[in-house]
């Protein structure tokens, strides 16, 4: 599906995995030059329809793994100052935006380099695509799941499933690689943020509303108008 305006600077489009009309991945391109990206972090949980409520976002996304008591887990910047350091995993990534709006995707490991220089910054998952090239991943077992996505011309993409649609992590790291002509991602570096019950997405647009409810969790990324 070719990608619809939800708002200036919020694009929208969904792709089709199994080629039948029912939505398997939503997918939020996000303009930082009229958006502003930044981590919501709440003790306790909110929602993302509940975080767009209360931050006037147009986007929300759940982001960072997190503990029975419902707090983050890893690395954590919120406008620009670290709230929590990473943890040393060989799987885990960390996904960040620096102060001059450019996004990465590194590995705990290289965390230092990157974090003074951080706007904001979530811990979670393992990257899917390393440039440009399909990480090795476990196939796991199929569940939603949500992440982001760094496409090869530079955009900056959010993707989630509907919480009925199942994906391992093989069929999630080849959508994420697959060009989007052929109904892929086409992303440089990926990476995937909490999924299953918590993988939740809201669009809140001009044009197009999409909401992917979950459970409660601690930590969102959202976008606000500039």
């Amino acid at each position: 599906m070719d990608w619809e305006r939800a708002s200036p600077g919020l694009d929208y489009r969904r792709i089709e995995c199994l080629g039948n009309d029912d939505v398997d991945l939503h997918v939020i391109r996000v303009d930082q030059h009229l958006w502003r990206l930044d981590v919501a972090s709440i003790r306790g949980g909110s929602t993302a329809r509940r975080v767009a409520d209360d931050k006037d976002a147009g986007f929300v996304i759940n982001a960072s793994f997190f503990d029975g008591h419902r707090a983050p887990l890893g690395a954590l910047v919120r406008s620009g100052d670290e709230i929590q350091g990473a943890r040393r995993t060989s799987w885990q990534s960390i996904f960040l935006i620096d102060g001059d709006g450019i996004p990465r995707v590194v590995t705990p490991a290289q965390w230092s380099r990157f974090r003074k220089k951080a706007w904001l910054a979530v811990q979670a998952g393992p990257r899917l695509v390393t440039a440009g090239h399909t990480n090795r991943v476990h196939q796991s077992y199929a569940a939603a799941r949500a992440g982001v996505c760094i496409e090869n011309n530079g955009d900056l993409v959010f993707f989630a499933t509907p919480q009925e649609r199942k994906l391992d992590m093989y069929e999630i790291a080849r959508v994420a690689r697959r060009d989007e002509v052929d109904g892929g991602l086409a992303c440089r570096d990926a990476m995937l943020f909490d999924g299953g019950h918590s993988a939740q997405i809201y669009l809140d647009g001009d044009n197009k509303r999409v909401h992917v409810d979950g459970d409660f969790v601690p930590a969102f990324i959202y976008a606000t108008k500039r």
